[in-house]
């Protein structure tokens, strides 16, 4: 999760240095670094990244936003930072639907119906 918030909090804190292209290339990072390839097609369900091609993993920035969505951040200060408790509230469900996933997957590998 700290990865993860890095992702967001270091652009942030270097486009005030007028770094952008540093800013831009920890925010372009593979999320495939942090989360699991289950985590992030499950999150993909709930949050398509824009200009999607499917080319693998989105953005470590999208899986932030998007794990931060899931815990009920709506981003009204303009800020893209979320608070822990959305953090941890979007990954506990995060976990819960993956869990689901990884069972059906399993269910179907051994033939049964869902």
């Amino acid at each position: 999760m700290l990865q993860l918030r890095e992702a967001i909090t270091i652009p942030y804190y270097l486009r005030k240095k007028g770094l952008v292209e540093e800013a831009k290339a920890v925010e372009g990072q593979s999320c495939d670094t942090v989360l699991e390839e289950d985590e992030w097609k499950v999150l993909m369900r709930f949050n398509k990244p824009r200009g999607d091609k499917g080319n693998g993993a989105p953005s470590l920035k999208w899986a932030y936003q998007s794990i931060a969505k899931l815990g009920g951040f709506t981003d009204t200060k303009r800020t893209g930072i979320a608070s822990w408790t959305a953090v941890w509230e979007g990954w506990s469900t995060l976990q819960s639907h993956v869990v689901g996933y990884r069972v059906a997957k399993e269910m179907i590998a051994d033939g049964e119906s869902l």
